[in-house]
């Protein structure tokens, strides 16, 4: 009941809320259109660089209120080179900025934000490609004081490539449902850095020693008393890994960014008398960080139970077979399995110390064949 039963129980609750109208209203029908700066980090993105600035400079927004800084960590390649030529090619107001040696994402994305000029800073990965609207869409939401970060929602460019990438976009059609529905409640906690807006003078430095920047930010959104959401009409996409091996690699580093940042903002927890530190806070971090540690006695105590009953083991056989003739329960189950996996993994890595805050590109997903299939 408590492994399973609670986590669908939250799941049903916010599929139900998922299905209602809207998350906020903006405040007029003719909302302002403010300067923004998009800051892009960078290290080794050669091969996805010119494609990232060419997708900013698509998207439906002004372009004289744009500003697009590219920050690099150091690269060993000519990204620094490629993106030069394309912020003058494209014609995109926009400068890049190179730090010399490989710090850590936040710490490009604070060298970023301190050469900023617009009222509003939204980040973004270079592997990722905007919606044409999702900018758009993104600065209309914050048109409510009360909002003080935006996050796209993530959809998978390669869904049918692999087994994997069908897990992936089984397991993100869950992520969004939540997310979403969250923030149609008060907040979501975890936000998604390939698309999250702010308002400049809200927006503090990023922390350094989280790899979660994008949550941490949320989070320190809603500790400020702000909301932070995510948007159903931010849409952005990205290549997922169509190998097991880099599937896990990468969930398991930002399964422990997200901990990270859990951990940090634990002061969040049944701290206010709202729905997000009484509901949604608490949840998500037993989603996280406590519920992948009940998997391992779960599992023990399912197959002592199995083998000391039959019926029990006959009903799990016949109870498999039906999830894996099923191609919709195969996937779910799946989901299931290495999402606990993953997250059981990332608990030992931080427990080890192992913070990746620094992390290796995987490359299967940076290549020509993951980035073909962009949705117009």
């Amino acid at each position: 009941m408590l492994h399973l039963g609670l986590p669908l129980a939250y799941f049903a609750g916010m599929r139900r809320v998922a299905n209602r109208a809207g998350i906020l209203q903006a405040d007029s029908q003719e909302v302002q259109q403010p300067t923004v700066s998009i800051l892009v980090p960078t290290y080794n993105e050669a091969s996805v660089i010119e494609r990232k600035l060419a997708n900013l400079a698509s998207v439906k927004y002004p372009q004289e209120k744009l500003e697009v800084i590219v920050v690099d960590g150091g690269s060993t390649d000519n990204t620094t080179i490629i993106a030069r030529t394309a912020l003058d090619g494209l014609r995109i107001r926009g400068q890049v900025l190179e730090e010399g040696e490989r710090k850590g994402k936040a710490a490009g994305l604070n060298s970023a934000l301190g050469n900023s000029t617009g009222e509003l800073v939204c980040i973004s990965d270079a592997e990722c490609q905007w919606s044409p609207n999702a900018l758009e869409n993104a600065v209309r939401y914050l048109s409510d004081p009360t909002v003080g970060s935006v996050s796209g929602v993530h959809k998978i460019q390669n869904p049918d490539e692999s087994f994997s990438t069908q897990v992936e976009d089984s397991y993100r059609s869950v992520y969004r449902m939540l997310r979403v529905a969250e923030s149609k409640i008060h907040s979501t906690p975890v936000a998604e850095g390939e698309l999250q807006l702010f308002r400049r003078k809200e927006l503090s430095d990023f922390d350094p020693s989280v790899g979660g920047d994008d949550t941490d930010a949320a989070l320190s959104m809603i500790s400020k008393g702000l909301r932070a959401i995510s948007a159903p009409d931010v849409v952005f996409y990205e290549p997922t890994p169509r190998s097991w091996r880099s599937r896990f690699r990468q969930k398991i580093r930002r399964g422990q960014h997200v901990m990270q940042a859990f951990l940090k903002h634990r002061d969040l927890l049944f701290s206010d008398k709202n729905s997000f530190s009484r509901i949604i806070f608490p949840m998500e971090f037993f989603l996280y960080i406590i519920n992948p540690v009940l998997f391992v006695p779960f599992l023990v105590l399912t197959t002592i139970l199995i083998i000391e009953a039959p019926l029990l083991l006959l009903l799990s056989i016949i109870g498999s077979g039906i999830v894996i003739a099923v191609p919709s329960l195969r996937e779910a189950g799946m989901t299931y399995v290495t999402n606990n996996l993953t997250m059981l993994a990332a608990i030992l890595q931080e427990a080890r110390g192992a913070k990746q805050l620094q992390w290796s590109k995987i490359e299967e997903t940076r290549d020509t064949g993951a980035l073909r299939n962009l949705p117009k």
